[in-house]
């Protein structure tokens, strides 16, 4: 169990690293494509990291279908982002107007995956959220940002449906569910010795 909670660690001090990067830093085709493969992976690491630290205290179905929820996520968005890439890679110079009916066809393919991503990512951690509320180490206040910002991620994608809400004019809560998450993992590291107990109590 504590193996898999400082996996989960090491993976989500890993994934606060590389979404931002992967949003905001301009990678080498190479570079990002090793990023986007690797990252949904750790994403799904981490969050059996949080799974197995929230089912120290109690073990509950909300945690474990946060879990299945989450590798969901992770497996939509490297589908994502991969079809990202290589759509923007066979971007034709010269469009006619079937190649730009095609172009069209294949970004909704990648948009429709966008918003599979934001749905999963949302419900798994409103999931999470729920699951922290009488967690003695994570606690109601966590719980309930949770809940507020995942709810409001499913609002505002089912608004702005079938274009992301950044490009509907409204706030993306993207990054927001990515400092909610570095957050619980910082909240992790300062509690291992909460681990080291619960898993003592449970030898003895």
């Amino acid at each position: 169990t504590k193996k898999w909670i400082i996996t989960g660690i090491v993976s989500g001090l890993l994934v606060s690293f590389i979404y931002p990067a992967l949003m905001f830093i301009s990678f080498p085709q190479a570079v990002q494509t090793v990023l986007i493969m690797i990252f949904g992976p750790l994403l799904a690491f981490s969050s059996a990291g949080l799974y197995f630290f929230i089912s120290l205290h109690k073990k509950t179905i909300s945690a474990s279908a946060a879990l299945v929820s989450n590798i969901i996520a992770g497996i939509l968005i490297t589908t994502m982002l991969l079809v990202q890439v290589a759509i923007r890679s066979s971007h034709p110079e010269e469009i006619s107007d079937t190649s730009n009916w095609i172009w069209t066809s294949l970004n909704r393919v990648h948009l429709g995956l966008d918003a599979s991503w934001d749905v999963y990512i949302a419900l798994g951690t409103l999931l999470f959220a729920l699951s922290m509320f009488n967690h003695p180490k994570l606690g109601k206040i966590i719980s309930i940002s949770g809940l507020l910002i995942s709810v409001a991620l499913i609002i505002l994608n089912a608004i702005s449906f079938p274009v992301p809400p950044s490009n509907a004019g409204l706030f993306d809560l993207g990054p927001i569910v990515g400092l909610w998450y570095f957050i619980i993992t910082l909240m992790i590291i300062f509690r291992l010795k909460w681990v080291d107990e619960k898993l003592k109590s449970y030898r003895d």
